[in-house]
């Protein structure tokens, strides 16, 4: 169980420290590595140069801001090809002792960085010399999967107004089943109270023509009218 554990944590010290180039760079060198990267993946460097300082005898504890680096990033070609060796795809000044450099390869191949160390601003024939740290992360991006997860996420969203839809007509055919029950009811009952009144106004009249006519035959008797 012990050497288990020893060798994952020597695996894991040893990819930590892959990720993290130290270089000793002077004046006019120049110090390149090579990266095989697959197409589509967005490569992002870290880097910063600390000078050697003469007044402290060591090197700056802070990037120098007044240190000048060219970078240059070319492209090697395939040997089988016409024109075998390498092209130059970019190169750029890096100021401020330190920074961040994004590069974006379509293509698959082999790639070569070089950083070099040019007089500083102060001092344009004086050579120093200092120590370049570069951190390496990579970002893998699939062209496909990306095109999969958009229609997938408009599928969904196509999918969730749908849905919204769906259940916003389930509410109004209840809210309208609702209200045509509560209709019904409303005339039924109606319907039922008008019927009990013209049966109620009907023995009401036929009572009172009797009762009229009852007194009025009375009446014709008294009087011996009859």
């Amino acid at each position: 169980m012990t050497s288990w554990y020893l060798v994952s944590l020597i695996l894991s010290l040893l990819l930590q420290t892959t990720s993290t180039l130290y270089n000793r760079i002077s004046t006019w060198e120049r110090r390149c590595f090579i990266e095989d990267v697959p197409d589509s993946t967005m490569i992002t460097y870290k880097w910063s140069i600390h000078l050697f300082n003469d007044k402290l005898d060591d090197f700056d504890k802070e990037p120098s801001k007044d240190a000048r680096i060219y970078l240059f990033i070319s492209k090697k070609k395939e040997s089988t090809g016409p024109n075998p060796g390498s092209s130059i795809v970019r190169q750029q000044e890096l100021k401020n002792g330190q920074g961040l450099i994004h590069f974006y390869a379509e293509d698959y191949g082999e790639y070569e960085w070089c950083f070099e160390m040019q007089p500083t601003a102060n001092s344009e024939w004086q050579i120093s010399s200092g120590h370049l740290y570069v951190e390496a992360t990579r970002q893998y991006q699939d062209e496909e999967k990306e095109k999969v997860e958009d229609i997938e996420d408009a599928i969904i969203n196509t999918l969730s107004k749908n849905l919204r839809k769906v259940k916003q007509i389930k509410m109004e055919q209840k809210y309208y089943k609702e209200r045509e029950q509560e209709f019904r009811t409303v005339s039924y009952l109606t319907s039922t109270r008008v019927i009990w009144y013209g049966a109620v106004t009907a023995l009401t009249v036929v009572s009172s023509g009797c009762f009229l006519m009852m007194n009025l035959k009375s009446f014709f008797i008294s009087k011996k009218l009859v």
